[in-house]
């Protein structure tokens, strides 16, 4: 921006010397607007320092600032959590999201966890053939899952690449073990050798509880026993006790039903900052009380909720009630934040619900803020960025959500006038033993500062972190240490 600047007051300065009258009224108000760029970027000059050499001043200030965001962007990506050679997530990055699924009580209580095998002993390979054909692998095994609402994929041995998939049932593990292994062997960069053992294929139905070991050991397992069947074979590993598994009319007739009968329950936990001692805003979290009396957490039936179509009545009930209880605590100047739903946010009838909500006053765009999970917002970043920008111009703060399991670069950051970025728990998870997340999370605070995004934890759990998370240069933070979900809007001025 800076440089657009100089370039035009350069312009103006040089090329209208003609007019001598207006020239002069024009260096004296540009003199001025530069002075307060020099201020705003903490470069102080004498008066008697000529506007070329400002502005020359203003060039270098920028291109430094320039360097040193690139030098952030590229500590980000190469730090402790990336595999260099791959461009995705290392063994410490897929064992600490492996470690968050089976721990945190908010994600689904089972999935389905594969290894992925290369292994040609028959071909006479170099070290960079075999790297790239584990790259080309990489990427066909996330183009074949790139349909999946949450995946994470990492390599963790010099052969092995290691699959994540919350929430994924039974059924569709073995067909998507078949389609990888079966696709993967007929690869292109494997053209010629179609007959040869080329990759075999590992996996498990994991359940939260299982420690992580457990569950590498368990895919490990099935792995050798798939070296065991044959050429490019895939295996699978299923627990004894399956949970209930409830069929889509069933979902569809008590979502509907919870809707009209308002069985949606919401809570409020508080967001700390340790700079004010006091709370930023509260975020909405929603269960659900079947007709069975059971209460689930939205992980569990929020994916059905898609299914079924019914994420935008569910996202207008979760809005309506929040901005509710906002009005109420008014006074407190107190902001809730909702999560939407991607299916939400692209539905056109939703989003006229929403403009007229907030012109009858309904809504208040200034008590409400509006996460979006990162993951789907890249996936849908372009059909998304139009209609986010309309939303912060009506006065809603934008958060990000779930920032961490992506490590690719985002976009989204330079063009969105995000208000805060919310860090994924797993990445918080024992971050005073973690140095690569550390490291993780310094980078995203220095790279996020110059723009004025708060950076916030979630999932704190207990003082150590908390006080590590300090020490980085959150902006903020939730989580169980400082408090449980609250049925109501807690008071300012709460935290020690």
């Amino acid at each position: 921006m800076l440089n657009l600047v100089s370039a035009v007051l350069w312009y103006f300065v040089y090329e209208h010397s003609a007019q001598q009258h207006s020239q002069q009224h024009m260096i004296t108000e540009l003199t001025s607007r530069v002075d307060d760029l020099l201020q705003d970027a903490y470069l102080p000059v004498s008066r008697d320092t000529s506007l070329p050499d400002r502005l020359t001043l203003l060039r270098q200030s920028l291109q430094h600032q320039v360097r040193r965001e690139q030098e952030i962007r590229q500590l980000v990506r190469v730090q402790g959590l990336v595999d260099h050679e791959l461009a995705i997530g290392n063994r410490i990055y897929f064992e600490s999201k492996l470690q968050h699924y089976l721990l945190d009580p908010a994600e689904p209580q089972s999935g389905a966890l594969f290894l992925i095998q290369l292994s040609h002993p028959e071909l006479s390979v170099g070290p960079n053939d075999a790297v790239q054909r584990l790259a080309g692998s990489a990427d066909l095994v996330q183009q074949l899952v790139n349909h999946l609402p949450l995946i994470v994929l990492a390599r963790v041995a010099d052969a092995d690449l290691a699959l994540l998939v919350p929430g994924m049932e039974q059924k569709d593990a073995e067909q998507l073990g078949d389609r990888l292994a079966m696709v993967l062997s007929r690869a292109s960069f494997f053209a010629g050798y179609e007959d040869f053992d080329l990759v075999h294929l590992g996996y498990v139905i994991y359940q939260q509880g299982q420690t992580g070991y457990q569950v590498m050991s368990e895919a490990d397992m099935a792995l050798k026993t798939a070296q065991l069947q044959g050429p490019n074979a895939a295996f699978g590993f299923y627990p004894e006790h399956k949970p209930k598994i409830k069929g889509s009319v069933w979902w569809r007739t008590e979502l509907a039903n919870a809707l009209k009968e308002q069985r949606f329950l919401l809570s409020f936990q508080p967001v700390f900052s340790w700079q004010q001692h006091d709370i930023i805003q509260h975020e909405v979290l929603v269960r659900l009380q079947t007709s069975d009396g059971d209460k689930l957490a939205a992980a569990v039936f929020l994916p059905m909720a898609v299914n079924c179509g019914l994420t935008a009545q569910l996202d207008q009930y979760v809005l309506t009630k929040a901005a509710r209880l906002c009005q109420l605590e008014q006074k407190n100047g107190l902001r809730c934040s909702v999560n939407l739903t991607v299916e939400s946010l692209l539905n056109q009838d939703f989003m006229h619900w929403l403009q007229q909500s907030l012109q009858n006053g309904q809504l208040q765009a200034s008590q409400l803020a509006l996460e979006v999970d990162e993951y789907h917002l890249i996936k849908q970043y372009k059909k998304l960025k139009p209609k986010l920008l309309k939303l912060q111009q009506q006065g809603f703060s934008l958060i990000i959500d779930h920032v961490g399991l992506n490590i690719s670069p985002c976009q989204y950051l330079t063009e969105l006038p995000v208000d805060a970025v919310k860090l994924h728990a797993s990445v918080v998870r024992h971050i005073e033993r973690q140095l690569e997340q550390q490291l993780f999370i310094r980078g995203l605070v220095a790279s996020h500062q110059s723009k004025g995004v708060k950076v916030i934890a979630t999932g704190v759990e207990c003082q150590e972190e908390w006080l590590c998370l300090q020490k980085l240069g959150v902006s903020g933070a939730q989580g169980y240490f400082f408090s449980q979900p609250l049925a109501e809007l807690m008071p300012q001025a709460q935290l020690s």
